[in-house]
């Protein structure tokens, strides 16, 4: 008699998970079209990666539902702008124990097409920090003009979007 008690609770609970996980499937589905939208502004920081006051884009490096808790961006990408004989630095930040299978950054250009420009197929990511030191040149699409607005994407190893952000090449 109590297992047939038992069922119901457990059939509530998983509609329950299930219910909660569909709202995240829907939730990173909506960021993940977010992120491949073409770039519209930017979050300056300086040499240090303190944000420029008033110079702030939310759009710019949240983190995706699937890992909300587990990464952060600190300090954001810098400097942003950058000039064509810089290095941008990208600081990802893993709290969680396997919270993070590998790391992917990408480059996404105008026509929707996209450049891988760092790979990690460490699983899962170390807690800690990763830095990622990223040339303006290999930002850039072309070499005689890599003046330009670009969007950096981070994925884990399996696709999924971590963040993403706009980067200006002066």
């Amino acid at each position: 008699m109590k297992s047939f008690n038992f069922i119901p609770a457990l059939l509530i609970a998983l509609f329950l998970f299930l219910s909660v996980s569909c709202n995240q499937n829907d939730e990173q589905r909506k960021f993940e079209r977010e992120a491949i939208s073409l770039p519209q502004n930017i979050t300056e920081t300086n040499e240090n990666g303190k944000i420029v006051e008033g110079r702030e884009d939310p759009d710019d490096w949240r983190i995706g539902p699937f890992f909300q808790g587990v990464v952060y961006v600190e300090p954001l990408p810098f400097p942003n702008p950058l000039l064509t004989n810089q290095r941008l630095n990208l600081n990802i930040f893993v709290t969680g124990v396997d919270g993070v299978s590998g790391l992917r950054v990408l480059v996404l250009y105008a026509e929707s097409s996209a450049r891988p420009l760092y790979e990690s197929n460490t699983s899962p990511l170390p807690t800690g920090v990763t830095s990622i030191s990223l040339a303006a040149g290999d930002i850039a699409r072309f070499d005689e003009n890599p003046q330009g607005l670009y969007r950096i994407i981070v994925q884990d190893r399996q696709g999924v979007i971590i963040t993403y952000g706009d980067v200006r090449i002066e």
